[in-house]
C-alpha cells in the first residue's frame, strides 16, 4: 500500500483561493477554452459518432494523424498501429507504464521538484523513488550530473524526466539526453514527460530521447492534447513508444482504464487534420503571456526564474519573506488575493534553503496583470 499522501496540493491551493476569493495561478488550467473548431467538432462526434467503447489503443485515425503530427513538427516517425496509444490524459498514462514495466525493489530515479503524481506511480508499482534535486543557477535549473550519476545503481530500472519541466520551466537539450544516454547501464528505462512539447520558448525546439538511436529503444513519450488544446478537462494523451515497450504498456493499460473518450478522440481527430499547424503558435502565445506576468512583477522583489517552456515559472520571494513556501503559499492567498504554488511537495525531502513558489501563465492578460499588481503591492507593505 502507498502512503496516506491526502489531498494534493493543487487541490488544496485551488480550494484556498475559492475560499478567499483570490486569483488562482496555482493550479495549472487555462483560464481560456479551445479553439471554437474544436468545440464544434466535439459536438459534432456527440451527434454523428459512436457513443461506446473505442478500440482499446485508441482510433486508428487518431493514431496515425498523431504519427503525422508527430512528425511533421518533430521529425520523429511513429507507425501509429504498433507505437502510439491514446490514453486519458498523460498521467494515467504514466502510472500505467509505471505498473507495467517497474517491479517490487526497482529503483526509479526523479529530477526534483518532481510532478507530485511521479512518487506514488512509482510506489505503486512496488518501486523504490530516488530523488536527485535540480541545480538552481541565475539562468534558471539544470541536471546536477555529479549528483544524478551518484546515485544510480545496478538496481536503477528508469529514470523519470519532465521536459518541458514543471514547476521550473527548465529544458532539455540535445547535449543533456546525451549525457543521460552515456550515464545509464543499457537496460535502464527512460519515461519522458513531455505535455509541454508544444510550448517551447525562444525559437528552440524540442528536444526528445526518441531523436537519439541509443535511446530510442528503451524510451516512453508522453503527450498530453489537453494541454496543447486549453481543454484539460477533457482528459486526453497519448505514450509514443517502441513496440515491445508498447505492448507492455497496453498489456497493463487495458485493465486499468480501456479506452479513452470516444467522442473526445473523434474532435480531436478532426481537428488535427483541419489545423494541422495549430500548435505552431502556441509558443508566442504562451511567452507573449509569460512576459506579461513578469513586467507585472517588476521591482516586486519576486524574482522571476527564466522558463524556457510550459505555462509556468517559478519566483524566488527570499527578498520579501523568510517564511516556508507553504506558508507564504497560503498567506499571499489569504492577504494578497493570488493563489500560487509551494515547490516543498515536489520533494520526498524538501531542501530548507529553497524560496521558490511556482505560477500559471496561462491566464487572460488582465488577470495576469492583477495578480502581479497585487503581489507587487503585498510585498512593498
Amino acid at each position: 500500500m502507498i502512503p496516506d499522501f491526502g489531498p494534493s496540493i493543487f487541490s488544496t491551493m485551488t480550494a484556498w483561493a475559492q475560499e478567499h476569493g483570490a486569483l488562482n495561478l496555482a493550479q495549472g488550467f487555462p483560464e481560456f477554452g479551445p479553439n471554437p473548431e474544436l468545440v464544434a467538432a466535439f459536438q459534432d462526434a456527440l451527434r454523428t459518432e459512436s457513443a461506446q467503447y473505442a478500440p482499446m489503443a485508441g482510433l486508428p485515425a487518431l493514431r496515425e494523424a498523431i504519427a503525422d503530427d508527430q512528425l511533421r513538427r518533430n521529425g520523429l516517425a511513429y507507425q501509429g498501429d504498433r507505437e502510439v496509444t491514446v490514453v486519458p490524459g498523460a498521467t494515467l498514462g504514466i502510472f500505467a507504464a509505471m505498473q507495467a514495466l517497474v517491479q517490487p525493489g526497482d529503483e526509479v530515479v526523479l529530477l526534483e521538484p518532481a510532478y507530485d503524481s511521479y512518487r506514488p506511480a512509482v510506489l505503486a508499482a512496488g518501486g523504490i523513488p530516488v530523488g536527485v534535486q535540480l541545480r538552481h543557477t541565475p539562468e534558471g535549473f539544470e541536471v546536477d550530473w555529479d549528483a544524478l550519476a551518484a546515485r544510480l545503481s545496478p538496481r536503477t530500472r528508469a529514470i523519470l524526466v519532465n521536459t518541458p519541466h514543471n514547476p521550473t520551466g527548465m529544458l532539455w537539450d540535445h547535449g543533456d539526453w546525451q549525457r543521460l544516454a552515456a550515464l545509464l547501464a543499457d537496460a535502464t528505462l527512460v519515461l519522458s514527460d513531455e505535455v509541454y512539447e508544444t510550448m517551447i520558448f525562444g525559437g528552440r525546439s524540442l528536444s526528445s530521447p526518441h531523436h537519439l538511436p541509443e535511446l530510442r529503444s528503451r524510451s516512453l513519450r508522453f503527450i498530453s492534447f489537453g494541454k496543447t488544446y486549453h481543454a484539460t478537462g477533457w482528459k486526453l494523451g497519448a505514450v509514443l513508444a517502441p513496440e515491445a515497450l508498447t505492448n507492455a504498456l497496453r498489456n497493463l493499460y487495458q485493465f486499468a482504464a480501456f479506452s479513452a473518450s470516444t467522442p473526445t478522440q473523434h474532435a480531436v481527430h478532426r481537428f488535427l487534420k483541419a489545423q494541422p499547424d495549430y500548435a505552431l503558435a502556441l509558443p508566442s502565445f504562451f511567452a507573449a503571456k509569460r512576459e506579461v506576468l513578469a513586467a507585472s512583477l517588476a521591482g516586486s522583489g519576486f524574482r522571476v526564474v527564466p522558463s524556457r517552456g510550459s505555462y509556468f515559472f517559478v519566483v524566488d520571494y527570499s527578498e520579501v519573506s523568510e517564511a516556508n513556501d507553504r506558508d507564504l503559499a497560503l498567506q499571499l492567498t489569504h492577504e494578497a488575493g493570488v493563489a500560487c504554488i509551494p515547490l516543498s511537495p515536489f520533494f520526498a525531502n524538501p531542501p530548507k534553503d529553497w524560496r521558490f513558489l511556482r505560477l500559471c501563465f496561462a491566464k487572460e492578460d488582465r488577470t495576469l496583470s492583477e495578480a502581479g499588481q497585487r503581489l507587487t503591492s503585498w510585498a512593498s507593505r
